[in-house]
């Protein structure tokens, strides 16, 4: 298993791709928090290890945003799809 990370903005429908976004338009969602991630988640099957409110993302280090630390043995982008699809976009 490894250890992933979960940003907000990886969900973030109004970002676009070069801004922090990781999944299709299809899947991202409007104002995504952590919450809603870790839920979605935990929905997937994913064990959720840890919420850090403070964190900020390396693209967006003046916007705390938070990140969710997770275990997940498949890729990352597995990971985003399988979240995103739960978060219930458009």
């Amino acid at each position: 298993m490894a250890i992933r990370f979960l940003y907000p903005c990886y969900f973030d429908a109004s970002l676009t791709r070069s801004e922090g976004r990781r999944v299709a338009m299809s899947l991202a969602v409007s104002a995504p928090n952590m919450a809603m991630i870790s839920r979605a988640a935990k929905v997937c099957g994913v064990s959720v290890l840890d919420e850090e409110r403070d964190a900020h993302h390396p693209a967006q280090w003046y916007k705390a945003g938070g990140r969710i630390r997770v275990e997940y043995a498949g890729s990352k982008e597995d990971l985003l799809r399988s979240v995103a699809g739960k978060l219930g976009g458009k």
